[in-house]
């Protein structure tokens, strides 16, 4: 069966206009695959694995038996929290992410998730060339993505000044490292000030999110 694993980086739930505009995807996904698994992870809501001193020893030791030729080492403590978190990750066949931008990066849950699967030496390999590898491969990622400002699709420059989108660019570059290379956009955007310009801004990105939908 196929699989959509919906990453939520709110905590806002009904009155987080990324969620709303995920929600309005998803009905659509819905209608349009019936069948289709959908795993729902709240990163503000689930009990993330602890990842602190034995874990970060564990990745190493983990790289280190790699280059020696090894598997990695056994999913013990902390380690195995990683690995859990991994396997849901490789599990799905497509992933839906949507989140605030949140003092211009990203929502402190959905970094830490992010530091739990993006692993050298798991979700990245290490090629006789010394070039990173992505593993988790031929999955869409449909990002759903709220911010009080205007943003442009591109990479951070010096002249933004102090309104400078580092997240699209990082959330972009950090699933790429990892192997995604369909990665598509929704921008909810402005949602700065409560009134009719933001409505209109969550209406307008709802029609795009069910139009994704049926392509996804």
């Amino acid at each position: 069966m196929t699989k959509l694993l919906y990453l939520e980086a709110s905590p806002r739930k009904e009155h987080s206009y990324s969620s709303r505009v995920a929600a309005a995807f998803l009905d659509a996904y819905r209608e349009q695959n019936p069948t289709h698994e959908i795993e729902h992870l709240p990163l503000f809501e689930v009990d993330l694995p602890n990842f602190a001193f034995e874990g970060a020893n564990q990745k190493m030791a983990n790289i280190m038996d790699m280059m020696g030729g090894g598997d990695g080492i056994e999913p013990v403590g902390e380690w195995a929290g990683v690995m859990q978190e991994i396997k849901r990750l490789e599990s799905a066949d497509k992933v839906l992410l949507s989140s605030p931008m949140w003092n211009y990066s990203v929502p402190y849950r959905l970094k830490q998730w992010i530091d739990l699967v993006v692993q050298v030496g798991a979700t990245v390999k290490v090629n006789e060339k010394f070039e990173y590898i992505g593993q988790i491969t031929g999955r869409p990622l449909q990002m759903i993505i709220a911010s009080g400002s205007l943003y442009e699709n591109r990479f951070p420059l010096e002249t933004d000044g102090i309104k400078t989108d580092f997240m699209r660019a990082y959330v972009d570059h950090i699933f790429r490292f990892i192997g995604f290379t369909d990665i598509r956009l929704i921008r909810v955007q402005p949602t700065g000030i409560p009134g009719p310009d933001t409505d209109a801004a969550v209406e307008r990105s709802e029609t795009e999110a069910r139009k994704a939908a049926m392509e996804f």
